[in-house]
């Protein structure tokens, strides 16, 4: 798999899935056809298992993994749901279990002041900037707030990281966390009701939210 880009492609609309054709090739054996696949999602899988783990070598390997694990249940998928939502189950489980495993909280290396948990900054965004970009010091003030938010995110417990997540920064809807997550509706809103709060007040002294 080619190294995955940092910005997440918004989930597909809502209607046939677009996906299917790809996937039937790739249940008969079509490997293009699941490379295919590959390369849609591979932004967005990488995406939530940066967030979640907080480090770039383990975002890595978890992606690779949630593909492995995709193309090894593939001929299991029945198309009850959308093939993006039933890739999503898969990588929203195994980030969130892997997050559990390691047992991930802040681990501060060095005395460093503003890196992320794993040594690891997140990618600058200079590099995915479209042409007409803004100057040099608006691009380090935003470099500076993402390393931030990449940081405190790390802070929140696996499952409200999760939903938050998917919600604020991968763009998915309250159904589609509900049904990626197994959960019931209620869950999903309460439970980033209460991440939105933690994010909100750990933010403040950085970002200058005022008193949370």
């Amino acid at each position: 798999m080619q190294r995955a880009e940092v910005r997440a492609a918004p989930p597909p609309a809502a209607g046939a899935d677009e996906d299917r054709p790809f996937v039937d090739r790739a249940v008969a054996g079509d490997a293009e056809a699941f490379e295919a696949l590959v390369r849609r999602y591979q932004g967005w899988v990488f995406t939530l298992a940066l967030r979640m783990l907080g480090d770039r070598g383990e975002a890595e390997d978890a992606a690779q993994e949630v593909f492995l694990k995709a193309y090894r249940g593939l001929k299991s998928f029945r198309g009850a749901s959308r093939f993006s939502t039933w890739l999503y189950a898969i990588a929203s489980h195994h980030c969130v279990n892997h997050a559990q495993a390691l047992g991930r909280r802040p681990r501060p290396r060095g005395g460093g002041g503003g890196g992320s948990p794993g040594g690891d900054d997140p990618p600058d965004p200079v590099d995915r900037l479209p042409d007409g970009a803004p100057r040099a010091d608006a691009l380090l003030e935003q470099a500076d707030r993402d390393r931030i938010v990449h940081r405190e995110l790390q802070h929140l417990t696996p499952e409200h990281r999760a939903v938050l997540t998917l919600r604020d920064i991968q763009g998915l809807t309250y159904e589609e966390i509900a049904q990626a997550l197994g959960l019931e509706l209620g869950t999903v809103r309460s439970r980033l009701h209460r991440a939105r709060v933690e994010m909100k007040a750990r933010l403040a002294p950085h970002l200058g939210l005022g008193d949370a």
